[in-house]
């Protein structure tokens, strides 16, 4: 039991020396300092009012333990170890360098790998006239398109008692997620209704739906849509 501590130490101090080891101009190339201590309170949908997190249910981390994983740039193809986690109701990758907690610079040449998994900041448009820009979890990289999850928390907000009948409901997070697919620079919604997606993709609909009936495909599994998405991309010259 002892050597395993020593080797569990010595694997931390490890982790930190490569991290902290690295020059303050490279440091500061990939966090915003203008946000920090995310972790203590949330605004509420976006509005002035704030609240502690400690009265809320749930939590707005994908998982709120920091993992060591890196920020890639995508032009200089240079990487840098950072103990990050997923804030997904503020959509912020959060840092955490020891002292604080930073965010990692929103930009399109920036992303990064937590437990393997890919999070790109990226433009997307739910409605095909207005953009926006967030992060995504790139699920399946395709030859001609690529796939997208997008993970979002909405903040239930407390619901006071009436009277001695009814119990106070604390505000809670409700988790949801949507599909993305991104072709040429544009990230886009996919329905999880079946009639609308074969809307979506009117230049191979026949082949999808002949797919998705063979293949019996739920528009509402993460796996049957990476699965149709693959078949997808295969049908793009």
């Amino acid at each position: 039991m002892k050597l395993i501590h020593v080797f569990s130490l010595a694997f931390l101090f490890l982790s930190v020396s490569v991290i902290f080891g690295q020059s303050n101009a490279e440091y500061f190339n990939y966090i915003d300092t203008a946000v920090n201590n995310l972790n203590n309170t949330i605004r509420v949908n976006n509005s002035s009012s704030v609240v502690e997190l400690s009265s809320v249910d749930g939590s707005p981390y994908e998982n709120e333990l920091f993992s060591l994983g890196k920020a890639i740039n995508k032009l200089s193809k240079k990487s840098n170890p950072f103990y990050l986690r997923y804030n997904i109701y503020n959509d912020v990758i959060e840092i955490d360098d020891s002292k604080s907690i930073y965010g990692l610079i929103k930009s399109l040449n920036i992303y990064a790998i937590i437990n393997n998994q890919e999070y790109h900041y990226e433009i997307y448009s739910v409605d095909n006239s207005s953009t926006d820009e967030g992060y995504f979890i790139l699920l399946s990289k395709g030859t001609n398109s690529n796939l997208y999850l997008k993970k979002t928390k909405k903040l239930k907000e407390k619901v006071e008692s009436k009277d001695s009948y009814h119990k106070e409901t604390p505000a809670s997070f409700v988790d949801l997620k949507s599909y993305f697919i991104k072709k040429d620079r544009i990230l886009l919604p996919i329905s999880k209704k079946k009639k609308e997606f074969l809307l979506q993709f009117p230049e191979k609909e026949n082949e999808l739906k002949k797919y998705m009936k063979a293949e019996k495909i739920n528009l509402k599994s993460e796996k049957d849509v990476v699965k149709l998405f693959t078949y997808y991309d295969s049908l793009l010259k």
